[in-house]
């Protein structure tokens, strides 16, 4: 039997819902709020006024299901599409048409819900539980985290170090390199590798079935865990954060920084803020100077960072950059990197 305390964090991660309600009209949103503050797998409910609203709210609440009103905000298939691609997002569509309801259910797989001309407390309670009849498919859809899974989590108090990685030009193969001489029980690593859209999942993909190690391209809300490697997708920039007190990221759409997106000064910015001394920081071959500003404030903060050293390097420039600045304490050979930094993260 688990101790109590695990099963209910098991239950949470696994079941609770974050809803999302774009709508003005005070009679769904006084609806909603009553009938939901008390539902177990009910995390939170926020109220926008547009849905175009949705992906800060995403970024900041972890937002997992979005009621849309369609009759204020007309419907955006092309949008809808790309918000869902980039988070996993359910959305729920409701009109007082059902016209509008039918041409939705003939372009969209997503939920839907017909909502009353009048709201009494009859036509208010059908409402809500046809909306809660929703909730509790994608609640019930979610995928429950193992043990073993949740004992590998990093909690925003450990102890145990995260390893924080920016490579470019030439830095594919000085991944693979890495990997080779890694064990599969890696200290969580976050990694930015500028690529071209399309290409980080591919990437992702190949080391994951050439290596022990579980290597992804990450997704908002990926937990970091012993054993795995998330990669920034291409064109999103990729940050820590604080999700259900364990360390996760959030991979957003932003603007280019050096010209690139993602942009490993994001990245190694939330780990000095986040993590501050419990992280160490590897930059690797590649041309620019991005990474070298953010290692410089996670050095700031207490982590140890290394790079790599020109003889090996593809393009010393992002570990040139980085030395100049102060950022890093020491360069290694890629072949002496595995080693230093597993030394490091135990450190």
């Amino acid at each position: 039997m688990l101790p109590l305390c695990v099963q209910g964090q098991v239950r949470e991660i696994a079941n609770n819902i974050r809803l999302l309600v774009a709508s003005k009209q005070r009679d769904i949103r006084e609806a909603i709020k009553t009938a939901f503050e008390r539902k177990a797998y009910i995390e939170s409910v926020v109220f926008i006024s547009r849905p175009i609203d949705t992906e800060s709210n995403v970024s900041r609440n972890g937002t997992n299901a979005l009621l849309w009103d369609i009759d204020e905000t007309p419907h955006n298939a092309a949008w809808a599409k790309s918000i869902q691609g980039k988070y996993a997002l359910n959305i729920v569509y409701t009109s007082l048409s059902g016209g509008k309801i039918n041409v939705i259910q003939r372009a969209s797989g997503d939920g839907l819900l017909q909502k009353p001309a009048i709201f009494t407390p009859l036509t208010s309670s059908r409402f809500t539980v046809s909306l809660a009849r929703h909730l509790e498919t994608m609640a019930k859809s979610v995928k429950p985290l193992n043990m073993r899974d949740i004992v590998k989590m990093v909690a925003v108090n450990d102890r145990q170090k995260i390893i924080a990685v920016a490579s470019s030009t030439g830095g594919t193969n000085a991944l693979e390199e890495l990997l080779k001489r890694l064990p599969a029980d890696i200290p969580p690593m976050v990694v930015v590798q500028h690529m071209p859209s399309g290409f980080t999942k591919l990437f992702a993909d190949r080391l994951n079935a050439m290596y022990p190690q579980e290597i992804r391209e990450a997704q908002s809300g990926d937990f970091l865990m012993r054993g795995r490697m998330l990669i920034a997708p291409a064109d999103r920039h990729m940050r820590l954060i604080k999700q259900q007190g364990k360390l996760a990221v959030d991979c957003f759409v932003g603007n280019r920084i050096h010209g690139v997106m993602p942009a490993a000064d994001v990245l190694f910015e939330s780990v000095a803020q986040i993590v501050g001394a419990n992280a160490v920081g590897l930059v690797l071959t590649g041309m620019g100077n991005d990474g070298a500003k953010g290692l410089l404030k996670m050095k700031q903060a207490g982590s140890v960072n290394i790079g790599q050293n020109q003889a090996t390097c593809v393009v010393y420039g992002m570990p040139k950059a980085a030395k100049e600045l102060g950022a890093t304490q020491r360069e290694y050979p890629l072949d002496q990197i595995p080693e230093a930094l597993l030394q490091l993260a135990r450190g």
